[in-house]
Order: C-alpha cells, then structure tokens, then sequence
C-alpha cells in the first residue's frame, strides 16, 4: 500500500525527551537583509500610493511565507497598520473567495454564503477607512486572475486609507509583475547563503544544541547542506532524518543517495531531496504520511482529527507500549514528523496541545506521488471522476470544498463502483457543511462501500440516518455533525469496530440508541451543540475505553455514576442538568477526582431548578471534586450560596475558572492559593456581594505576619492575566472585612469590568495592566481605580496601553488621579458618557495641568469620541499629542468647531466624523469653515463617506440603495441559521445603541 519500500530497523518505541526537544522553535535563519528591505518599504511614507503591493517572489520552498509571517509579526508593523489580515489565496484566484477570508479574517467569525456585493459592502464597514496590510500568500496564475485582481484592487483602493500595503507571495514571475505596483519591484528571494545554510542544518539537527562528532560528520553534513542550494525546505528535511541518527555511516549513505540527483534537473531536484527524507521515515510513519494527501493544499488540518483517521486505518501501533491509549501513540508519530518537517504551522491550545497545523505545498506534492492511485481528491465545483481512475484500486478519497459556493455535491455516477473505498472525506468545508444531494447519494455510502473505514458526511442536512448503516461492519471513524437527525437508528450499534463518534452540532438530536454499550471499541464521543438532548442511555458507563466524552447529560436513564468507571477521560467534559443528582452520595459516585486526564470540567445546573435547590445543589457540588490536575473549571446556573472548598484546597494547577449565571452565590472562597490562575470570569452573578481573597498582609494581622509578608513580597494570584466581571449588580467589593496590602495580580494585561453599578474600588494592582474596559459603573470607580494603581514612578506602576470608558451616569470631568497613569496609553476611547462636559483637567489648575496630562500621554495613537453629548470643544492637550494618528468623533452634537490647532498635528492619518450635527456643516465642502483644519489629513470619512482629495464625497458601491437592499436580504437569510442566543442584558444593551444611533438622525 502507497508504494512503500520495507527495510530492517529497530523496533518503534517512544523517546520523550528527543519528542520534547522538536518543538524548539525553528530559526529564522538568514532573511534578515530580506525583512528589512520589505519591512522598509511597509513603513515607508515618501511618495505613498493609496494601496501599495510588494510581491515576493521565489520557488518552492525558499521561505516566502516564513519571511511574510516574520514580517507580518513584527512589533513595528503591527502598531503601524490598524487593521492587518492573512489570506492562503485559492489555486484559481476568486474574488469571492479572497474578499470572504479576508472579512472572515478581520471579524474571526464565518461570515455564510453571500454575494460578492453584500462580502463588499459588509467588508468596506469593517475597514472604515484604515489602513491596512494584507497578505495574500501563493499566488498562482489559474484561471481568470488578472480581471479578478484588478476588480479586487480597484475596491479595496477605495476602501483602504492612503498607506495600506498588501503582500503578495509567488512562484511565477508574470504574476508578480502584474501584481506590483508601478514603481516597485518584485523582491526576488534568494537561497541562503552557504553559512547560513549550515547554520539552519544545525539548529534542527542539534536543536540548538553543540554540534557532535567529528570531521566525517562535518563533512557529510556539509555536503548534504550544499546540494540543498539554500532552500530552506530542503535543508530541514535533511536535518529532520539525520536528527535521529548519531552514527556518521548513516550520514554519509544519505551524502551519497543524495549525490545521485545531481543529475535531476534543478527545479525537480528540491521534490527529489524531500523525497529521500520521505524514503528514510520508518515504515510504520509512510501511511500516515502519504494518507495527508487528502487534505487539499493550504488546508488547516486538524491534528486530533487526523490522529483519529490514522487509528480508523488501522496505522498506529502500540508497539512497545502496549498499555498505551492509541490516540496517544498516534500523536507521537504526529510529533515525530512535525519535528522532521513534513508539516509546518503548528499551533498549540490554551492546554498545550498541538491543536492544528499545514503541510508546505511541495511537502504535499510528496505525498500525492507517493500515495498513488490509491488516494483522490474531487474538487466538488467538477465532482466528475476521471475516466483513468481505476476505481478498483482506490482506496481514500475527499471532497474538496474550497472555492465553491453553494455545497450541493451531486455524487458522481460512478463512485458506487469504488467498492473497495475506505475513506470519504469533505475537505475545506465551512459552517454550513455539505449537501449530498437526496436520493441514492446518502444510500450508496451505506449500501455500495462496505470497505469503508472512515466516514464523515458533516453538514450532510440528513433528516434521517438509514438502518443500512450497519452495513459498514469496517468503520471505525464516523462523522455525522450538523445533520438534522432526531435520533440514531438503533442498527449502528453493530458497528462494534467503531472508535470515534462526532455528533457535534446534531441540534435537533434527542436521543441516543439503547444499547450504546455495545460499542465497546468506542474511544471518542463527541456531542457538542446538541442541545436538545434529552440524556445519555443506561450503559454508557460501560464504554471504559472512552479518551473523550464531551458531553454527559442527565435524563431519566443514565445517572451521574455511569461516569464511575470512565477513568481515561480526558480532554474536556460537560455535565448538564446537575439538578436531577440526588444527593451527596449519588455526586461522589462520578469519581472525578480519579480522572487525572481530564483537563477541562463543565458543570451545569438548569436554569429553571426551584429556588430551593441550593442547599442540594451544594452538596452536589461538594462531592463533584476533580483531579488536581484540572486546568480549567467553568460552572453555571449553579444557585448556591457557596463553593465548595476545594476550588480553593485542590486547584493547584487550574488555570481557567468561569462563573457564569451563578446568581445565588453570596461570596467566593479565597482565591490566592490558585497560584497558576491566569484566567477569571465572573459573569451575571447577581446574588455575588464580595470577592474574598484574603490570605495575605492585612490591618488586621499581626505585625510579625505583616513583617514577614513584607520581607517575602508577597502578591496575590501572581499568574493572573485576565480578569472579567460583568453584570454583577449586586457587587459592593472586593472583600468584606480586611483590606489587602500588598499588590494585586502582577502580571495582568487585560481588565474589563462592565455593569456592576454598586461596586467600589479597593484592590492594588501592579504592573502589565496592557488593556482596561470600565463600562456602565459608578463614576467615581474611575477615579477610585486610578488611586488604586502604583505611583507613575514605582517600579511596579502599570502600563497599559489601551482604555476604553463606556456608559458613566454623572461623570462630568476625568478625575485628576487618573492622568499621571496615562504615560503609556496608545488608545483611549470614551462612548456613552452623556453628562461629560470636558477632557480637559479642573478648571482651578487647568493651564498647569493641560500640559503636565499632554506629559502624560506622549504614546496617545488613537482617540475615540461617540455619544459625548456635553461635549462642546476637543481638549487643548490634545493639540500637544504629536504621536496622534486617529481621531473618530461620532454622535457629540454639542461639538460646534474643529480647533485652529488641529493642523499641528501632522501625524494625523485618519479622520472619523459621524453625526456630529453642528460640525458637520462645517465641513460639507471645500470652501466650508472648518476645511482648511483637516485637509491635511489623508483619510477622511464623514457620515461613513470617504472624502477624495478634491474634496467631494466618494459614493462606495455598498452605498448603492439595491445593493443596501441585497446586502439586507442575504443578512436576513443569513439569520436563519441557528446561532446562540444573546444574554437579555446584551441583546438589551445593543437595541439601546442601535435606536440611539437612529435618533441622531431625526
């Protein structure tokens, strides 16, 4: 199967520490000079077009996406452009497409099946006229680019404020010359030099470690670097394969295979290098390689759901490690050929886990020559299979999505004839899935392909799962999300081979087959977003091979002690409907404290359970203690009055706790022992009085204690990064007694305090404070929080850079304690203030103190104004604000001039005026009043125009009243696809803004 060659070797056996050492970084090796001559032209503001674009050109492998990730990251261009988006460009350069990743890309949500018209206007609102970069990677010349791109460019030249850039990367020449901008020329990659060749060859084969051995080592692997010719590609997989090997005879037998393509013409050469170090993998790792070639180029893979797939083809192997879950084996081989560079882009979770990654299109290429005739992927725009596939021989196959708008996929006539099929996959599928056309599409996967090993038909739109399922005796990988299916037919408990069950986003599902515990090889069930589930059968506790069960709802068959004997549960569990546990005892039989796999718990009460739960539901609690190897713990609806103590006693190691609708809770426990909490969430705890964190320094302990906590210095939940409290009405303080002396939370960088209209200020924070939100609170909290924070000159003062003041009732003037803390303050917005008058200090010292604020904010990039009803004047310290590069004023109809100062400030790039009653007509024209203050500045939108330098306003497309028209009805269709529901108080908070905003134009 896939070609592959057998050779003797040693037995497979895991090396923990060699796989611990693979996930080194990565050099970025000799690309320097390279970013700082593109990093140079970003940033560059002399003879600017309005949107400019660089390619980078080169060959396979070179780099060119690692050097535009290098740049695209760096800290000075990240604070130069506003807004900045990273789009993998289809084979067949599509409008469509390329507009729809990049609005996907800025609002980090899917965006549904639009018209190019309504993505456009929906676009040009999320840019709002700022300055952006874009990087459009691989580029290729399929198809009808060129009209493509210059549709493309001639929007987003009238979206875009003057500065933008965009980055282009390539392989073909003509692609890169029609793409330039005049004037600039395409950079063309080189390979790296020989010293830096080396110097990569090293890192990845050493991992940073001295290099060992002796001259015959050094020469060997010089030669092998040499014929690599500085591709960077090549360079890795080579260093991949000698990683594991010491003895330097193996170094020179592949110095020799390696001589042998000498003769390979150099553009093949770099497919022939990665070829050997395809040849030099151990057996049981060429399958799972070669069975990649099903995910189209550019796809994200999903590495838990390509381990599974490995499992259902009966690839991994225990080995030496019998004892060994095979999910685990499995991502050890993922691991292996990370660390040999047959993928690349690997990203973590929030619990370690490598969560996705790519393969490089020529690492795919690979795989496509070595996987044969066995492997095919269809594109679902030309689902025909071509006449040469011998369907006798074909093994796997996937659906490629990508690019295609409407996911009706008519199944070829002569796919039933691949009976000996083992895998049907979609690939590159969005939110909306894939449609099998009714009728015999749905039928001949369960009828025709009893080979069949892994199946996923996600988004199928199956109303009904058809008994012949059984059929598919083989399977071992089934994927049924998003079908409309009420139930299971209770014929797919004989699938008794099955391993993995994803029933993710079944919302009309109620419930599962009776005799669930039949699948007794079953190690993954998945059931998340089924939320019409009614409860799990009796049984299910006997399905002990279960890695992962995502959800357990309670119901009138399966109790919570079917979880007793689940003790390989890891990954995250949710547990719904905790109402119906009936006592202490009942809880403590779920046994989760001897689940140490188990990372993340959710525990969850419903909503409606009597007001006089509590006291029951404590218990519950009490006796639902996890491991203490749990990193995260979110609990709603729970209605008691407290938490148990081993949130405090036992959590040694969480790092994310939740709170959310918890409205009987009165108080916390003390939170400090929780030394590795990074993340704190208090959402809508109505009942929630004090947050008691108390174990340290206070008035009221002895003077011994306070000397040793001083000597020690001592800091509270040292980890702590993120905290959120949010509509906790009846919130007063921090704690009810004692006040805490010694610094709070070292190490936060964001804070976002919104409605909790009692609480007072009393805490002290520290240093890192990176992002601060206060929104509908007392206005004198503000100040309070300002006292709170170190002195400007304290080694621990905070610095954060962005502060956002949403929705204070009386707040008339910004209290004065809060300007020394501004040094390096980047963005400040203020909204929804309505009595605030004035930015500027006290009228008693205001000269002394206007220029001691502008003192204070010598980092000030972007200032935002919007519902500022009293507000009649900018603030005069604004005029000193020399780094000031936005300026957004929106709904202040009491601001009736611009200032005479407002040209001094030459950094200016965007203007945002919107319904701004009295100075709007000041500025409606050229000759208006106010003109001559702004014309200065590059970008200018007023009332969501754009201004052209001649001064008439520019009518966008999405303006047009038809495409308004279109653009609402494809939204209203959009709509009908089920979402969560919003919160009342947010759905509530949202109608205020949106009739508000209605009424300024009354």
């Amino acid at each position: 199967m896939f070609n592959l060659q057998t050779r003797l070797e040693e037995p497979f056996a895991l090396n923990k520490s060699r796989q611990t050492d693979s996930f080194v970084p990565s050099a970025f090796v000799g690309r320097d000079k390279d970013s700082a001559k593109i990093i140079s032209l970003l940033l560059s503001t002399n003879g600017q077009q309005k949107v400019e674009v660089i390619p980078i050109l080169g060959i396979g492998g070179l780099g060119k996406t690692a050097l535009s990730q290098q740049i695209y990251n760096d800290e000075r261009v990240s604070s130069y452009f506003q807004l900045k988006s990273w789009i993998c460009v289809p084979d067949n350069f599509d409008e469509t497409l390329v507009v729809k990743r990049i609005l996907e890309s800025l609002t980090e949500d899917k965006v549904g099946d639009l018209q190019l018209q309504t993505l456009k206007s929906k676009l040009k609102n999320k840019m709002d006229n700022k300055k952006f970069l874009f990087v459009l990677d691989d580029v290729w010349d399929n198809g009808d680019y060129e009209s493509n791109w210059d549709s493309l460019m001639s929007f987003l030249w009238n979206v875009g404020a003057v500065g933008s850039k965009i980055i282009i990367t390539t392989r073909i020449r003509s692609v890169a010359n029609l793409m330039a901008t005049k004037g600039v020329e395409p950079h063309e990659l080189q390979g790296l030099s020989k010293q830096d060749s080396w110097t990569l060859f090293k890192h990845v084969t050493f991992k940073g470690e001295a290099m060992e051995g002796g001259e015959r080592f050094v020469r060997a692997g010089e030669a092998i670097v040499g014929r690599c010719v500085g591709v960077p590609l090549a360079i890795r997989a080579m260093a991949g394969i000698l990683s594991s090997k010491r003895n330097v005879v193996d170094w020179e037998a592949l110095r020799d295979k390696q001589a042998r393509l000498d003769r390979v013409d150099t553009d093949k050469r770099i497919l022939a290098t990665l070829r050997l170090s395809y040849d030099n993998l151990p057996s049981h790792l060429k399958p799972c390689f070669a069975y990649c070639s099903l995910f189209p180029k550019d796809c994200v893979i999903d590495v838990k759901m390509l381990v599974q797939l490995w499992m259902g083809q009966g690839y991994i192997n225990r080995g030496q490690l019998p004892s060994s879950h095979l999910y685990e084996v499995g991502v050890e081989y993922f691991k292996g050929m990370l660390s040999k560079s047959f993928f690349q882009e690997s990203h973590e979770d929030q619990r370690g886990n490598v969560k996705n990654c790519k393969m490089h299109d020529l690492m795919h290429d690979l795989a496509l020559e070595v996987a044969g005739e066995e492997n095919i992927t269809l594109k679902a725009s030309n689902p025909m299979v071509d006449d040469d596939v011998d369907l006798d021989r074909l093994r796997h196959m996937s659906v490629d999505f990508g690019g295609v708008r409407r996911k009706s996929w008519p199944v070829p006539d002569s796919l039933p004839q691949a009976t000996k099929l083992r895998t049907f996959l979609p690939a590159n599928l969005d939110w909306e899935g894939m449609n099998v056309r009714e009728g015999k599409g749905y039928e001949m996967f369960f009828s025709n392909m009893t080979s069949l090993r892994a199946l996923s038909l996600y988004g199928g739109q199956m109303k009904v799962i058809p008994p012949s399922i059984h059929k598919l005796k083989r399977l071992r990988y089934l994927n049924l999300s998003r079908n409309g299916m009420e139930t299971l037919p209770d014929e797919i408990i004989k699938l008794v081979n099955l391993q993995v069950l994803i029933l993710d986003l079944c919302y009309e599902l109620q419930e599962l087959p009776q005799d669930m515990a039949k699948l007794s090889n079953l190690e993954f069930l998945s059931l998340l977003g089924c939320w019409r589930l009614r409860g799990l059968p009796l049984g299910i506790g006997k399905l002990t091979r279960l890695k992962e069960l995502s959800t357990f709802v309670l119901g009138t068959e399966a109790k919570i002690s079917e979880l007793k004997d689940l003790d390989n549960l890891g990954g995250a569990l949710s547990i719904k409907n905790l109402g119906l546990v009936k006592g202490r005892a009942e809880a403590k039989a779920a046994s989760l404290n001897r689940k140490p796999n188990l990372e993340a718990l959710e525990l969850e009460w419903n909503m409606l359970d009597s007001d006089n739960a509590a006291a029951g539901e404590e218990m519950t609690l009490e006796a639902l203690e996890p491991h203490e190897n749990l990193k995260k713990l979110k609990l709603q609806h729970y209605s008691g009055s407290s938490l148990p103590s081993w949130v405090s006693n036992s959590l040694k190691n969480v790092v994310i706790i939740s709170l959310s609708r918890c409205g009987g809770l009165l108080y916390l426990p003390s939170l400090a022992p929780l030394v590795s909490l990074e993340e704190l969430e208090l959402y809508s705890l109505e009942g929630l009085e004090y947050i008691q964190i108390e174990e340290a320094t206070s008035p009221s302990s002895s003077s011994s204690s306070s000397s040793s906590a001083s000597n020690n210095n001592p800091q509270l939940l040292p980890r702590l990064k993120s905290l959120a409290i949010r509509h906790c009405n009846n919130l007063i303080s921090w704690w009810s007694t004692s006040k805490i002396e010694v610094p709070l939370f070292p190490c936060l960088s964001a804070l976002d305090i919104v409605d909790c209209p009692k609480l007072a200020w009393t805490p002290r924070f520290s240093v890192h404070m990176g992002k601060v939100k206060l929104s509908d609170v007392r206005s004198d909290l503000l100040g309070e929080f300002a006292a709170s924070l170190p002195p400007p000159h304290s080694p621990t003062h905070s610095r954060f850079k962005e502060l956002t003041i949403d929705g204070m009732e009386g707040l008339q003037v910004l209290p004065q304690e809060l300007h020394p803390q501004l040094v390096s303050l980047e963005s400040l917005c203020i909204q929804s203030c309505l009595d605030l008058t004035t930015l500027s200090p006290p009228a008693s010292s205001e000269q002394h103190l206007a220029f001691s604020l502008y003192y204070c904010l010598p980092a000030l990039r972007c200032l935002q104004m919007w519902g500022l009803m009293g507000l009649d004047c900018l603030p005069q310290w604004l005029q000193h604000s020399s780094h000031l590069r936005e300026l957004r004023i929106s709904y202040c109809h009491g601001l009736g001039c611009l200032p005479d100062w407002l040209p001094k400030l030459t950094m200016i790039e965007t203007l945002q005026i919107k319904d701004c009653e009295l100075l709007l007509p000041r500025l409606e024209s050229r000759t208006a009043q106010d003109w001559h203050k702004v014309e200065h500045i590059l970008n200018i939108t007023i009332n969501d125009k754009m201004v052209q330098r001649n001064g008439n306003y520019l009518e966008l497309a999405g303006n047009d009243q038809h495409q308004e028209q279109e653009a609402e009805r494809e939204e209203e269709e959009e709509d009908d696809h089920e979402v969560l529901p919003a919160t009342s108080a947010q759905s509530s908070r949202y109608v205020l803004l949106l009739n508000y905003g209605k009424a300024a134009f009354l």
